[in-house]
C-alpha cells in the first residue's frame, strides 16, 4: 500500500429541514489506500450513503474536510441497480459513460469490448438487458465503471437486488475483477457476511448520526476468494465480533 488515496477528516453533516437541525454523520475520521478494498457496515440510515456522496462532491461536509493526498482522484461509482437501458445493447450500455464524458473513441470502445470479452460477456455484445442475468447486468454495469478508468470504485449496496446465490457468485467475480485491474473500493453494505469475504477491513459505523464505533482488521491471504473465505473458521470470528459490536 503506498498511502492514502482517500482520507476522510472530522467530518460532520447537518441537514437543515423545518423542523429543526438533524445531525446524519459526527466527527468522522477514516483512511482508504491505494490497492485496499475497504467495506462500510453499520444500522440501515445510518449515513453510509450520505458518507458516498461527500467523497463524490456532491454535498460538502458541514464540517472537516474530504481529501485525496495523492492529488486528483477520479471516481466511478456502482450502484445497487444496473441501470442499463433497454434500447440499447450490452456493448452501447458500456460505452455509456464514456459518451456522456465525450470520452468515447475507437481506442476507448475497444478498451471497453476486451474488458467484457475478459470478464465473460464477450458472447452478449449484441444483446439487450432483458436477455441478461441480473449477475451478468451487474458485472456489465462494473465494467461500465471500469471503462471510465477510475482510481476508486465507491460500491453502494450492489448486490442488493440479486437473489442469495447469485449474490456469491458475483461477489465472488466482482472481487476477481477489482484486484486484476488493481483498483481500490469501497463497498457500503448492510450484509456483514459480505464485508467479511471481500474487504481488508471492515469499518463499522454507529446508528445515526454515522461515527466510526470500530475498524476490524481481516487477516486473509490478499488471494482468497470470497467463497473460500467463507469456508474459512476465521470468516465466522469475524462475523460475531461485527455482529456483536452493531448490537451494542
Amino acid at each position: 500500500m503506498d498511502g492514502a488515496l482517500l482520507s476522510v477528516e472530522h467530518v460532520s453533516v447537518y441537514y437543515h429541514t423545518p423542523q429543526g437541525e438533524t445531525e446524519a454523520v459526527r466527527d468522522l475520521s477514516f483512511q482508504v489506500r491505494k490497492g485496499e478494498f475497504v467495506a462500510v457496515v453499520g444500522p440501515s440510515g445510518c449515513g453510509k450513503t450520505t458518507m458516498l456522496s461527500l467523497i463524490m462532491g456532491l454535498n460538502p461536509p458541514s464540517k472537516g474536510q474530504v481529501r485525496f493526498p495523492l492529488g486528483p482522484c477520479p471516481m466511478g461509482y456502482m450502484l445497487q441497480r444496473d441501470n442499463l437501458l433497454e434500447w440499447r445493447t450490452l456493448e452501447k450500455n458500456a460505452v455509456l459513460g464514456l459518451e456522456v464524458q465525450h470520452r468515447l473513441t475507437d481506442a476507448s470502445r475497444e478498451r471497453t469490448v476486451a474488458l467484457l470479452r475478459k470478464y465473460g460477456l464477450g458472447d452478449f455484445l449484441s444483446h439487450r438487458p432483458s436477455q441478461l442475468s441480473g449477475g451478468m447486468r451487474q458485472k456489465a454495469a462494473l465494467i461500465r465503471t471500469l471503462a471510465l478508468a477510475p482510481e476508486l470504485l465507491l460500491l453502494d449496496e450492489p448486490f442488493s437486488a440479486l437473489d442469495y446465490q447469485t449474490r456469491l457468485t458475483l461477489a465472488d467475480e466482482v472481487f476477481a475483477i477489482i484486484r486484476q485491474e488493481g483498483k481500490t473500493a469501497l463497498l457500503v453494505t448492510h450484509d456483514i457476511g459480505e464485508a467479511v469475504s471481500m474487504a481488508d477491513r471492515v469499518l463499522i459505523f454507529s446508528d445515526r448520526p454515522a461515527t466510526l464505533k470500530r475498524e476490524i482488521i481481516l487477516d486473509f491471504p490478499k488471494d482468497m476468494t470470497p467463497l473460500i473465505r467463507r469456508e474459512e473458521p476465521a470468516f465466522q470470528e469475524y462475523f460475531a465480533a461485527i455482529w456483536k459490536e452493531m448490537q451494542q
